[in-house]
């Protein structure tokens, strides 16, 4: 697969790379977090998915390193399913500008900017 970010084609090896660094980046954080020290100190390589498990337990899925894990999780599956850089909501290409200021984004500058937009109205309604 090859996928177009900001005039280059890119493969899914470089991808791969990039998800790879950013995991291990959260994975730092992760570890350094006081409410998860003690949880994480048998070095056990916990996947991504036991790492979201012990996050929700520990009642952090409000936590933006618990919202990057999400969205790592998403864009791996989405890498190995062929359809990385597609929106989650209407399914057309994410810009290339997009994914290269962030390569986990989910959703093209449109739905973005509606999911924001529906959010702060959540949040005015909630509040």
């Amino acid at each position: 697969m090859k996928s177009i970010i900001v005039g280059r084609t890119v493969s899914t090896n470089q991808i791969k790379q990039t998800l790879s660094d950013i995991e291990l980046e959260l994975r730092q954080k992760i570890g350094a977090h006081p409410e998860l020290q003690a949880k994480l100190m048998d070095q056990h390589n916990y996947s991504l998915c036991e790492l979201i498990e012990i996050m929700t337990q520990a009642h952090l899925c409000d936590h933006s390193l618990f919202f990057k894990l999400m969205q790592l999780d998403a864009a791996r599956c989405q890498l190995e399913i062929g359809l990385y850089g597609v929106c989650s909501d209407c399914e057309e290409n994410i810009e290339a500008e997009l994914l290269a200021a962030d390569p986990l984004e989910q959703r093209c500058l449109s739905c973005n900017n509606l999911h924001k937009r529906e959010h702060r109205q959540e949040l005015r309604l909630n509040h």
